[in-house]
């Protein structure tokens, strides 16, 4: 087994929370732009 210490261990952590808040941010992103030409149309 590959034994990461905690701060490899941490900067995973970080990176997967990074990659969560930029898929959900581009997500309602998305939804906001669809909403606002539904909207305005």
């Amino acid at each position: 087994m590959n034994e990461v210490g905690p701060r490899g261990q941490q900067a995973r952590l970080w990176i997967s929370w990074l990659v969560v808040s930029v898929l959900l941010g581009y997500g309602v992103a998305q939804t906001v732009i669809t909403a606002a030409k539904l909207f305005t149309s």
